[in-house]
């Protein structure tokens, strides 16, 4: 055998042990929107769930995704819309033919150079700016500027936003210049959906004795499920092999949360991973 030969046969090998590896791909999965099932045990995919690169995945609507991971890899798609109509209202496909790159991160597009404090806020469309903000947990309180903001005989502060292209509207209390925005109170349970996905909001001024109505912020927000997210830190910092290792705690959960869901209040994530435990109380929040 010449010494080509053996060159060519080193090469194929080389590549055939490089495709396996590549196609042998194990990805735990971070994030669901949609429900999408494992075809060979049956069962509705869940976080934290290891699927190969030979699972067949069952997708119960097209527009239904899944965010993955692998050490090697790092964050992937699972796209249901690449998948095929298996003419009973679901899509099919091996999970090769499905995945790809996340997209590029809009919510990180036009970050603010700097963060607007929550304290005597005059403009709340500015507070919030134009990505789309994350509150983590049911409730978020806006500090505003008391003489902007002060009580007024007759005059009403409005949330509105839509459901299946139905305005709701909803009635904003301010109480000693605190703006209190709750989910439970502006959403209805059984549509919880809509704010834990992103919700475009406007508010209103309105007043009850000269009739009229003034938009006074247009604003993107997103009430995340913190159980939920727990399970995809956890998730996380396992397949990135990062406990215990702050920095890199904060500064991955701070990309995922960024381009899963959007762009927290200055101080916030570090705070609830403080008071999740997932790094110490003595870990400094500036």
């Amino acid at each position: 055998m010449n010494k080509f030969m053996k060159t060519l046969i080193l090469v194929l090998i080389s590549f055939g042990l490089s495709t396996t590896l590549c196609f042998s791909q194990d990805y735990y999965v971070l994030h669901l929107t949609g429900n999408i099932k494992d075809a060979s045990s049956q069962r509705n995919l869940m976080v934290g769930d290891i699927i190969h690169s030979d699972t067949e995945l069952i997708f119960f609507e097209s527009n239904a995704k899944a965010i993955v991971i692998s050490k090697e890899k790092g964050r992937m798609l699972l796209d249901g819309s690449k998948a095929k109509d298996n003419r009973h209202g679901e899509f099919e496909a091996l999970l090769t033919q499905v995945i790809m790159p996340v997209a590029a991160n809009v919510n990180m597009s036009s970050r603010r150079l700097a963060e607007v404090p929550n304290k005597d806020i005059k403009d709340i469309g500015s507070y919030f700016g134009e990505n789309q903000r994350v509150v983590l947990g049911n409730e978020y309180t806006l500090n505003l500027d008391k003489e902007v903001f002060k009580k007024k005989g007759g005059t009403t502060y409005i949330y509105r936003y839509e459901i299946d292209k139905q305005a709701v509207n909803k009635v904003l209390k301010i109480y000693d210049g605190e703006m209190l925005l709750n989910k439970a109170a502006l959403y209805p349970i059984d549509r919880y959906d809509i704010p834990e996905h992103g919700s475009a909001v406007e508010i209103f001024i309105t007043s009850v004795i000269s009739k009229k109505t003034e938009k006074i912020a247009s604003l993107k927000i997103c009430f995340v499920n913190e159980k939920l997210l727990y399970r995809e830190v956890q998730t996380l910092i396992k397949v990135l092999n990062i406990k215990g290792k702050d920095e890199e705690i904060i500064k991955e959960v701070g990309t995922y949360v960024n381009a899963t869901y959007g762009e927290p209040f200055e101080g916030e994530l570090k705070s609830w991973l403080m008071k999740n435990e997932i790094i110490p109380s003595t870990v400094d929040l500036k």
